[in-house]
């Protein structure tokens, strides 16, 4: 008998939401990839662990018996993992930190480097990945913690705040049409948009934003990462709303940026770590700092901003 973590922990999330479509988003795979995942456990032991119907699944007498051991088992093995985890990154003075693509370009290199002078004894590793996978990594124990702006609510893991960004519109340079320093959702909604995918955390309160004001279309041309994004609106593609936490990387590009009112509106971003791990007091000193360094951040770059445009007019 080969029973593996995964089947078990299919086994339990299954039973935890009486749905394998439901469980199946928690271990982010396909509804048949979790079908699967239980069937070879039921072919392993033997006998029946759910009853199926067309409206729901539900336990067995067996599968009633086997799921308090499976649990505890599964609580079991990811609190061993977790200490000898965190006993690793103590003896080596080490923080493993994900992020999505632009954060950890953009971002998260300047604020590690920051954070160098004043603990040069802690080693950060960066890691790259996008939301979903950054979830994994944290439930799994593959990385100590992720930051990112849209994390997923998942089981084992909790988010706490680090900062909120104000959203700000963003466009070339050049324009042909004008705009007026602060403009209004209004103001948004009659724009050719550059936008991201409708289910991403800052497009929903874009979507909300300009449905608010009568915009209905979607944005004219959709991109999947920030980056993208901004590359576009520096050619002329249309206008953007992006965090103010991408002020950096469009201070490297033609590019003016334009606070938005009416209402202010800002992106949560998270610290996201698992509660089988207690970090160690160097990863909390760094979440301190993160809250710091990101708080300053989103107050000094539309001042920034608005120094940057009256240099603009005086230079015109």
């Amino acid at each position: 008998m080969n029973i593996t973590s995964r089947q078990l922990k299919a086994f339990v999330l299954t039973a935890r939401y009486q749905s394998f479509s439901r469980a199946a988003e928690q271990l982010f795979i396909t509804q048949s990839g979790m079908s699967v995942l239980v069937r070879e456990l039921e072919s392993q032991l033997g006998f029946r662990l759910f009853e199926r119907t067309t409206r729901k699944v539900a336990l067995t007498e067996s599968g009633s018996k086997l799921l308090p051991i499976a649990d505890r088992s599964l609580l079991e093995l990811e609190a061993a993992a977790a200490n000898i985890g965190r006993s690793a990154s103590a003896a080596n003075g080490s923080l493993s930190v994900g992020a999505g693509p632009f954060t950890a370009a953009e971002l998260l290199p300047q604020a590690i480097a920051a954070y160098a002078l004043r603990d040069p004894l802690l080693h950060v590793r960066l890691v790259d990945a996008d939301g979903t996978r950054l979830v994994a990594m944290v439930q799994s124990g593959e990385i100590d913690v992720a930051v990112s702006a849209g994390l997923h609510d998942a089981p084992g893991a909790e988010r706490t705040l680090l900062a909120r960004f104000r959203l700000t519109l963003i466009r070339a340079a050049n324009p042909p049409a004008h705009l007026p320093r602060e403009v209004r959702w209004s103001d948004v909604a009659a724009q050719r948009l550059v936008g991201l995918p409708h289910d991403y955390p800052i497009q929903k309160l874009v979507d909300e934003q300009l449905t608010r004001v009568g915009r209905h279309a979607p944005p004219d041309v959709i991109c999947n990462y920030l980056e993208t994004q901004i590359a576009m609106v520096e050619v002329g593609a249309g206008v953007a709303v992006v965090p103010i936490f991408a002020a950096p990387a469009c201070a490297k590009r033609r590019i003016t940026m334009h606070p938005i009112v009416g209402p202010v509106v800002t992106s949560d971003f998270y610290w996201m770590a698992s509660r089988a791990r207690k970090l160690s007091s160097a990863a909390q000193g760094f979440n301190a700092f993160l809250k710091t360094y990101f708080s300053d951040l989103a107050e000094q770059w539309p001042s920034r901003n608005d120094r940057a445009a009256q240099k603009t007019s005086a230079t015109a």
